[in-house]
């Protein structure tokens, strides 16, 4: 299928074929009375351009000229437009050192000069609008009968630029991401089989990505198991450079607001339920940031969403993310934003190593495979000024704490440790308070009604020792109240 190479595709192009079919009947090369623009988008890693040279290899015959634009988006951030016209009008016209005084007039240049030629243009790796309305404003610039294939991470630029036929790149499946991988590693396909399982485990730890499949099946060609074994763990706590590399351009095109979104879900909210994550965001940013969910999933950072079901992103996008955060301070954890994990959250409860600068602090992985008790220092959040979240899901601390901070907007504490909040905790801030399973008996504040007005989820599942709650009748807000599975009678509830 890919005899008539003439840009190197790729070394081992598993699972290409299936993918090749799919974008030709989108580019329906056969109508020669109508101009298509095709665009191909997808994650960083997914090999979009790869499948896009496979089309150019067997497609570009069929045109007058033919142009592959690599990496426009590092070209024209190096060079420019301009540079990206010339290049594309001397490959389609056949001429030389072709001048323009503005991107402008290149565009024009274009227009009127391909309009009768049928031509295949493919712009890899765009990431601006600009750089489509400086290249391919409109399908009439170019002959009857010729084809435009663009590539991006950005679905939304092909929506603003009306590119109705669209392809999505997926993930490899098993079998395939299994091949590419022992293609990489063993430049065969039949193997030793003592590798198989930790192959298997390589394989679910890339999520079939095939950028991280071919950097780490060409960095462990010709190791051992056991050299597999050791680099595949230090993989899962320390990602590869060369795969982050990649990935974080997506990030890096983000504005700010949309980049703490998405280092928000990555870090705390994969796998939350869509409905909790638009709570909490609600609470965190006061007004709700869910308009940047769409962004983000259009940037291919997240998953589709369904707000039936829960958050999804690739793993190796989650761990970009949390690469990026624990950059912040890598060797004191408590001077990060966020921290998620079970080792740091208790290094800096135990050692009282919490600054100002933590604002979220979600535990809801295991702490230890046997459950025990975490000591810890009961004044820890005194430090934690700015601290807005705390999501506590799993382990079974000593005793309850000493001080919430004032700005405390999410309180969620499963097992909470004590019989009641610190005594000089103000929640006049305090937005979702679930205290589920806890040894809680009753929820009192001086003034709590005028204190608990930005309230609006309240929840004491499970909680078998609570007898008093605040009056809630008079709260604005508050629209979950939650008391499930008491084991005692509702004479027993003080709700006056």
């Amino acid at each position: 299928m890919f005899g008539l190479a003439s840009l190197h595709v790729a070394d081992y192009p598993v699972g290409l074929e299936s993918q090749v079919t799919e974008v030709m009947k989108l580019l329906d090369v056969g109508s020669d009375d109508v101009v298509h623009i095709i665009g191909i988008h997808g994650m960083g890693g997914l090999g979009k351009t790869t499948l896009a040279m496979a089309v150019y290899n067997f497609i570009a015959p069929h045109f007058d000229e033919s142009c592959f634009l690599q990496n426009v988006r590092e070209e024209s951030n190096k060079h420019g437009l301009k540079h990206l016209q010339s290049v594309l009008l001397s490959k389609l016209l056949g001429e030389k050192d072709i001048t323009l005084t503005s991107w402008q007039e290149g565009a024009s240049m274009i227009q009127h000069r391909l309009r009768l030629k049928k031509i295949l243009l493919i712009l890899d790796d765009v990431d601006k609008r600009e750089q489509l309305k400086a290249i391919v404003g409109k399908p009439d610039w170019f002959g009857p009968g010729s084809r435009v294939i663009i590539t991006t991470r950005d679905k939304h630029l092909l929506k603003y630029h009306e590119v109705e036929r669209t392809y999505e790149v997926n993930v490899l499946n098993h079998d395939d991401a299994f091949q590419l991988l022992t293609w990489n590693a063993f430049k065969r396909e039949k193997i030793d089989p003592s590798y198989k399982d930790v192959l298997n485990r390589v394989v679910t730890y890339a999520s079939g990505l095939p950028l991280a499949l071919e950097v780490i099946g060409s960095n462990l060609y010709g190791k051992t198991v056991a050299e597999w074994e050791s680099a595949l763990e230090t993989y899962k706590r320390i990602p590869s450079n060369e795969i982050l590399k990649i990935l974080e351009v997506s990030f890096d095109a983000l504005e700010e607001e949309q980049k703490n979104v998405f280092l928000d879900i990555a870090c705390c909210f994969k796998g939350y339920k869509w409905t909790e994550v638009y709570d909490i965001f609600r609470a965190l940013y006061s007004n709700c940031k869910m308009h940047h969910i769409g962004v983000l999933v259009e940037k291919s950072l997240l998953l589709k969403v369904s707000w039936r079901d829960n958050v999804e992103m690739h793993d190796l996008i989650q761990d970009m993310g949390r690469d990026i955060e624990r950059q912040r301070s890598p060797e004191e954890p408590g001077k990060c934003k966020r921290l998620w994990s079970p080792k740091d959250i208790i290094q800096v409860l135990k050692h009282n190593t919490g600054t100002s600068k933590l604002e979220i602090i979600c535990l809801d992985s295991s702490i230890s495979d046997k459950e025990e008790t975490v000591e810890w220092n009961e004044n820890a959040f005194m430090k934690m000024e700015n601290l807005k979240i705390l999501i506590i899901r799993n382990g079974k601390f000593s005793k309850g704490p000493n001080y919430f901070p004032e700005g405390l907007r999410v309180l969620e504490w499963h097992r909470y440790p004590s019989n009641c909040l610190p005594s000089n905790f103000d929640p006049i801030n305090l937005v979702i308070c679930k205290l589920p399973d806890s040894s809680i008996t009753s929820l009192e504040f001086h003034g709590s009604s005028k204190k608990l007005g930005h309230l609006t989820v309240l929840k004491f599942d499970k909680c078998k020792f609570l007898t008093q709650i605040p009056d809630v009748s008079d709260l604005p807000n508050l629209r979950e109240l939650s008391f499930e599975a008491y084991e005692f009678s509702a004479s027993q509830l003080d709700l006056s």
